[in-house]
């Protein structure tokens, strides 16, 4: 009886919250509240279905368009049964929800105010947020279709009752239905050399047949998103698919098909396949241990377990405990942070070399190399005696970027929109890198992520500057899927873009009125935060978790970020650009 009276307050607490949060969701539906997957499994979320009503009779030709949106958007129906009562018969032949996801905001008018005749039309009136592509990955606007909507669903009379004789394809979802209907997820997979691990975000759909985590492996055997494509790779293998994903002992189990056997046992695959597995599942499984089992049966040889702590290794932000360093008077200093006292570091005497922009590797043997005013990229290390190596020539190069393998980037600016991505691993060859992207722009900055994998670039194809990212073939030495991340703009110029953690990325923007420094999410396109003030600051750097933010100003002051949100100094004068490892 007490059992019983818990669990009853415990299912009215939830649906009273769940309920508030149903006055979002348009109407079209009958609304529950309810839990996803199998009762008891911590696995599962509650989430709030529609469940999709039939045509209303002698409905209107806006009750008729209206009921299909709403029928359309229902996840309960993932064939989309009851939303095609809404078509004729023959669009109903034509008509497929598969095809695309488009995210709008907006309204629907009715073109022809008779309602006497046989045929009408109504529009869908207003703007396009985004499109969902065949992988799972929003594409917000401004990279997408972008603009009005202005989609148009005919009708005609069947039976003196209005149906939609043409629709537009695929799913047409307002912000409340995309969101309820999706939910947003880092899938991870293994870097080049299976190094570490580089997040994907994508949109997994709710199917409240299977449950959210199975649903989520699934997407994960699928492999990674198109902007991934070639710079990451998935240990699971072609020939894997997930049988279930349920709760045992407190024990996370995942039951694949036999194929798992051969990816797991090939030869160092099955520790980035933990990885793979762990972190992806984290937000769902609260760092519980997982259990993978074949068909039913535990895995052959002995219980395959994986324990989340053993792949902290595995962070795609690569940084543990991240330092800062910049340049002073042609010496090397490092930030101290428990004194606020920079430590003069053993490299870089003064001399008749003149050096800037510094950047930082994350070797352990740690490296730095920066600008030479003259012409080239130089590299050293950091402990004393350490001499300066020229390892990339040019007259016209951006700044210097480390990457997690120890290869150091930049590119040269060969003539007006005409460039070159070099690539050096030590000083004696640098390597041209293919980038068909870049190749008629002029480059003013390229940064690689600290995942090795993403690269982020200030590029001017002649139609004003404006940061694309993208990713690193490895295999093919390739810059490949660039695309928009912050659009060009006749009133900002873009100063300088820094990486936040792996897939975070600061811009700092000047205009007539301001300047402000802005982070985008990079899986996202959006931005994520408020923008911060930037007034005198030409340069910046970061470092992840927590999120340390450094600014150059243009009297030589360094300055922190701190978290009354505020520019505090901690250099006075004199100083170079700081850098963090990487980024």
């Amino acid at each position: 009886m007490a059992t019983r009276a818990v669990l009853r307050g415990v299912a009215l607490a939830l649906v009273a919250v769940l309920s508030a949060a149903c006055s979002t969701v348009q109407t079209g539906g009958t609304v529950f509240a309810v839990g996803g997957g199998r009762g008891g499994d911590a696995l599962s979320q509650p989430y709030v279905r529609i469940l999709p009503e039939e045509p209303k009779p002698k409905g209107s030709p806006l009750d008729i368009v209206t009921g299909f949106l709403a029928a359309a958007a229902s996840f309960d129906d993932p064939l989309r049964a009851r939303a095609r009562e809404y078509l004729t018969g023959d669009a109903q032949r034509t008509w497929s929800p598969f095809d695309a996801v488009t995210v709008y905001e907006g309204s629907l008018a009715l073109d022809t105010p008779r309602v006497d005749i046989q045929q009408t039309r109504v529009t869908l009136k207003g703007a396009v947020l985004g499109t969902l592509d065949g992988d799972g990955h929003y594409v917000p606007s401004d990279a997408a279709a972008g603009g009005d909507t202005g989609r148009e669903f005919t009708l005609v009379k069947v039976q003196d009752e209005w149906r939609i004789s043409s629709a537009p394809s695929g799913l047409w979802l307002t912000g409340d239905d995309f969101r309820r209907t999706y939910r947003s997820f880092n899938l991870y997979f293994a870097a080049y050399q299976r190094a570490g691990l580089v997040a994907d975000q994508v949109r997994v759909p709710i199917n409240p047949s299977e449950g959210l985590a199975k649903s989520l492996v699934h997407r994960l055997l699928l492999g990674p998103t198109a902007p991934l494509r070639g710079a990451v790779e998935s240990t699971f293998g072609p020939n894997v698919d997930v049988n279930d994903v349920f709760v045992e002992n407190d024990t996370v189990v995942v039951d694949f098909t036999y194929g798992l056997v051969e990816s797991a046992l090939a030869e160092g695959r099955r520790e980035a396949l933990a990885a793979q597995l762990s972190w992806t599942l984290k937000p769902l499984t609260e760092s519980r241990r997982i259990e993978v089992r074949v068909n039913g049966e535990q895995f052959p040889g002995g219980p395959f377990v994986i324990d989340p702590r053993d792949y902290d290794h595995f962070d795609p932000n690569v940084l543990a405990q991240p330092q800062a360093y910049y340049l002073q008077q042609g010496r090397l200093h490092r930030l101290d942070k428990e004194s606020d006292n920079p430590v003069v570091v053993g490299v870089g005497q003064p001399g008749a070399r003149q050096f800037t922009h510094l950047a930082v590797s994350n070797d352990q043997a740690v490296k730095v190399a920066a600008l030479e005013k003259a012409g080239g990229v130089y590299v050293s290390g950091i402990t004393p005696g350490s001499q300066w190596q020229r390892w990339i020539d040019g007259a016209h190069l951006t700044p210097p970027s480390w990457d997690r393998y120890g290869d150091l980037w930049s590119v040269v600016q060969q003539g007006p929109r005409k460039a070159q991505v070099l690539r050096a691993h030590d000083a004696t060859r640098q390597f041209p890198v293919s980038a068909p992207g870049l190749e008629a722009s002029d480059v003013k900055a390229f940064r690689v992520a600290r995942d090795g994998a993403r690269v982020a670039v200030i590029a001017d194809h002649g139609d004003g500057e404006r940061v694309l990212v993208g990713s690193v073939n490895r295999h093919e030495w390739k810059i490949q899927n660039l695309r928009p991340l912050v659009p060009a703009s006749e009133s900002q110029q873009i100063i300088d873009i820094a990486w936040r953690d792996a897939d975070t990325l600061l811009v700092l923007m000047k205009s007539k009125a301001d300047s402000e420094l802005r982070t985008w999410s990079v899986t996202q396109g959006v931005p994520v935060e408020e923008p911060k003030t930037a007034a005198r600051i030409e340069s910046v750097a970061a470092a992840p978790d927590p999120a340390t933010i450094l600014a150059r100003r243009a009297n030589g002051e360094i300055a922190v970020w701190t978290p009354k949100s505020q520019w505090t100094t901690v250099v006075k004068d004199g100083a170079d650009f700081p850098a963090y490892p990487l980024g």
